[in-house]
């Protein structure tokens, strides 16, 4: 608060241990700072102890990253050709089932909620079906993994595929039918702000923006790990391309903070909950 009120940052903590010393309280401080950031040579450790291929590269070696437009759908990561033309938004689990998963939201009215939060954002909405589930809604691979109750440290939800679908469209959201079978041959993790990759019938991936986890304050950690997990749970391919900006590049991590991030994420796997923060 020192800073945003441009106060004499000295000056005021040592009032505050003058105030509390002479009213004699205990002479005992924790000193608590931001938890450290995740890195993308973070999530290459996480990856590679998990098994997979993991390679960070920057945003000019990829040739289809385009930016994302206001018309393009928040949609689902899958890479499956879609009814929709508005390919150009950015790529999350389950499209909005991404915040309502992250955020332990399971209930309809929470995700109408999130439709509106994603609009005021100036993206569009959406969830995803295909043309042979039964259901059609079902046909989204993390909704079904989310309902089963098969990712770790993530409530399922209290509404069915056609109940989400339905609460998507009546808050104002979009519903996509992707065709055909996965045949994903690499997972990109995207790190570069307000970009995205569009899907390719003959040439499919998975597409994360992990950027969109900031704008929506989301728990990152969570999330990445939410989608290492789906990923796998859909016999999808442990091979991944992290992407960043250009002025980023490849950073050396000195401190053993990717180790260190390493063993806290894989103790996620089994019970997210009883895993303290990151950095505490």
């Amino acid at each position: 608060i020192a800073g945003e009120f441009d106060l004499d940052i000295p000056k005021y903590l040592t009032a505050a241990a003058s105030t509390v010393e002479q009213l004699k309280g205990p002479l005992k401080a924790k000193i608590i700072v931001p938890s450290p950031a995740l890195t993308p040579e973070d999530v290459v450790g996480v990856l590679e102890g998990r098994g997979w291929e993991a390679d960070i590269v920057t945003q000019s070696t990829v040739s289809g990253l385009i930016g994302v437009s206001p018309k393009g759908l928040m949609k689902c990561v899958d890479g499956r050709p879609s009814n929709h033309p508005g390919m150009n938004g950015p790529k999350t689990l389950g499209g909005v089932y991404a915040i309502a998963t992250n955020r332990g939201v399971t209930d309809i009215r929470g995700l109408k909620q999130i439709v509106k939060e994603v609009k005021q954002n100036g993206h569009v909405p959406s969830v995803h079906g295909d043309d042979h589930a039964h259901p059609a809604p079902m046909g989204c691979g993390f909704f079904k993994l989310w309902s089963q109750g098969k990712l770790d440290g993530i409530a399922p939800p209290d509404f069915n595929s056609e109940e989400g679908q339905a609460a998507v469209l009546e808050a104002g959201g979009v519903y996509e039918e992707l065709s055909g079978a996965h045949q994903e041959k690499v997972v990109y993790i995207n790190f570069v702000p307000n970009t995205t990759i569009a899907p390719k019938a003959g040439n499919q991936a998975f597409v994360v923006d992990a950027w969109i986890a900031g704008k929506f304050n989301l728990d990152v950690p969570k999330y990445l790990i939410a989608a290492a997990s789906t990923v796998e749970q859909l016999n999808g391919p442990l091979k991944a391309k992290l992407i960043v900006p250009n002025e980023q590049g490849v950073r050396t991590n000195k401190s053993g903070m990717c180790e260190k991030l390493r063993i806290k994420l894989q103790r996620m796997i089994s019970s997210y909950e009883d895993v303290p923060k990151i950095g505490n």
